[in-house]
């Protein structure tokens, strides 16, 4: 998994409400719509509100980069072509079409953002191919866009969102890792700029705050990283990402008892809604059970729950698909160690 949190917000990326700061063109409130079903989970009613932004404004770069990002999401969580396609199509319209706005006004501060955030997909998409060297081009080519776009613009907050990402993770990137020397560690001006952008962000107010849980996680400021949990929670309840993302804290943490509880409580939420984004998170959460059953030395429960979720289908999803590879070595590892015991018995301690 990308971070040290240990769960993909590249995988699980969510775009965000913007801050109802002005009166909205009914464009802009056809996106404002389908932003608000993104950070909830309404991801098709989010393609529809999208899909309706391209139609009436065919030549906006808008419309096609938040499809993008929508099949992002859907792309992050399964293999289904149509979603990828969505994505590299839309993606490399936005891009285009930004290019072609920023050829005809060199000033215009929304082209070099959105044409950065365009860049910047394509970038992770390009890591997650592996492709590393074309994923380090895009990457600077975002952060040479984000830059100019607050040149233009220092108040166009959004644009601080890439930029934001960038230098917190540039370091933490396990393949950019050995570059650390080189780089310096900039992760503290990450989170300044990401918490500019969950205060007074524009499109992207939601997307700052999840990224910056992700951001505190990886440092170990788990108080900080709860506060802001709480108040997206707050905001969208039926978000199941929100939720696992405060239940994995306490894994990560360690506190493995309170973390359980957390993930019992997401399986029974999840589990019964149709839906595949739910069933992944309700199979995931039993995942995170089990290892805390191992973690706590229960191993019996721990093989029970691993074993089921073994047997799982994996709903096109490759994380699932791994999950499902780790439980069985979990069951394996359990299996393996009772034979130890077995066979090499701790004598007890004489008196």
């Amino acid at each position: 998994m990308r971070r040290a949190a240990g769960f993909a917000t590249a995988i699980f990326l969510v775009i965000a409400a913007p801050a109802p700061a002005r009166a909205a063109s009914p464009l802009e409130a056809g996106i404002r719509r389908g932003l608000r079903a993104t950070a909830a989970g309404g991801y098709e009613e989010a393609l529809r509100e999208f899909e309706g932004v391209v139609k009436k404004a065919p030549g906006d770069p808008r419309g096609y980069f938040f499809l993008a990002s929508v099949y992002s999401i859907l792309a992050g969580h399964f293999e289904d072509p149509p979603f990828r396609e969505g994505f590299e199509k839309n993606a490399a319209r936005a891009a285009a079409l930004a290019e072609e706005r920023i050829k005809a006004a060199p000033k215009d501060a929304e082209a070099y953002l959105l044409g950065g955030l365009a860049a910047g997909m394509r970038a992770l998409a390009a890591s997650r191919r592996k492709s590393y060297v074309r994923a380090l081009i895009r990457s600077l080519k975002t952060k040479r866009y984000l830059e100019r776009a607050i040149a233009l613009n220092p108040k166009l907050e959004d644009a601080y969102y890439g930029l934001g990402l960038y230098y917190f993770w540039r370091t933490r990137a396990k393949w950019l890792r050995d570059l650390a020397p080189l780089l310096g560690d900039t992760g503290d001006t990450g989170i300044r700029y990401m918490r500019r952008v969950a205060r007074g962000g524009r499109w992207l107010r939601d997307l700052a705050r999840i990224e910056l849980v992700y951001a505190f996680y990886a440092d170990n400021k788990f108080a900080d990283a709860r506060a802001v949990l709480a108040g997206l929670i707050g905001d969208y309840p039926d978000q199941p990402h929100y939720r696992f993302a405060h239940a994995e804290g306490y894994f990560v943490q360690k506190k493995y008892k309170r973390a359980r509880a957390m993930f019992r409580r997401l399986r029974g939420r999840f589990r019964h809604i149709e839906g595949r984004v739910e069933g992944f998170y309700a199979n995931y959460a039993e995942w995170r059970i089990a290892r805390c059953d191992y973690r706590l030395g229960d191993k019996e429960a721990a093989r029970r729950g691993a074993e089921r979720v073994a047997a799982k289908p994996d709903l096109g999803s490759p994380l699932m698909r791994r999950v499902r590879k780790a439980a069985a070595d979990l069951v394996h590892l359990i299996d393996s160690e009772e034979y130890m015991a077995d066979r090499f018995p701790v004598s007890p301690k004489k008196k």
